[in-house]
């Protein structure tokens, strides 16, 4: 019995020095939530006219798109435009996903896109009774 207890006492102080006190503060994981970044596009639109607006993701994610406004002079105006989102494609924008939409302060569009270069397209299909001035909303990663 004499001869554990020495052995049980070097175990223990060996323990004992193991445990002793820690500097190291325990490192937890932290999520990076990076903020919607919101482009604002606006221009004048002729009638039965085209344009298109190109804008690089740096991060996937969904891209939502709204008309947020059409006015002729300073008379706001409710003409129906065909709104789009897609890839450039030369001198144009090859749209994946479109819709005609009058303005409104709520996204008409909404498309997961991988990271790259995409486009937001705006145009008349009815033909306006002139040119108007419009603002896109574009919201994306």
């Amino acid at each position: 019995m004499s001869a554990i207890r020495p052995i049980a006492c070097a175990i223990a102080a060996v323990v004992l020095c193991a445990c002793g006190d820690n500097a190291e503060t325990p490192t937890s994981a932290t999520s990076t939530t990076a903020e919607p970044i919101t482009i604002l596009f606006s221009g004048t639109l002729q009638p039965l006219g085209t344009r298109f607006y190109s804008y690089t993701m740096t991060s996937a994610g969904t891209v939502s798109a709204m008309l947020a406004s059409l006015e002729r002079g300073i008379t706001p105006m409710n003409n129906s435009l065909e709104l789009g989102l897609g890839i450039p494609a030369g001198t144009g924008c090859a749209t994946s996903v479109a819709s005609n939409t009058n303005t409104s302060l709520i996204p008409q569009l909404r498309q997961d896109f991988d990271e790259g270069t995409y486009c937001v397209r705006i145009s008349d299909k009815d033909g306006l009774p002139s040119a108007m001035t419009f603002t896109i909303r574009l919201v994306h990663p």
